[in-house]
């Protein structure tokens, strides 16, 4: 089924769609990476510019 519908794509380019590929894997990660920070850890992030040490 599955070579049935790449056959049939025909003029897509491949060449294109790696890099957006590539693209939404880097930005899901970076996402999940985030959302997986400790709130302890962002509020001493927030706070290191204002601190004088």
């Amino acid at each position: 089924m599955y070579k049935y519908i790449l056959e049939s794509a025909g003029d897509i380019d491949w060449l294109a769609l790696i890099p957006l590929i590539v693209f939404f894997c880097f930005f899901t990660l970076t996402i999940v990476r985030v959302m997986m920070k400790k709130k302890s850890y962002i509020e001493e992030m927030e706070r290191m510019p204002f601190d004088d040490e």
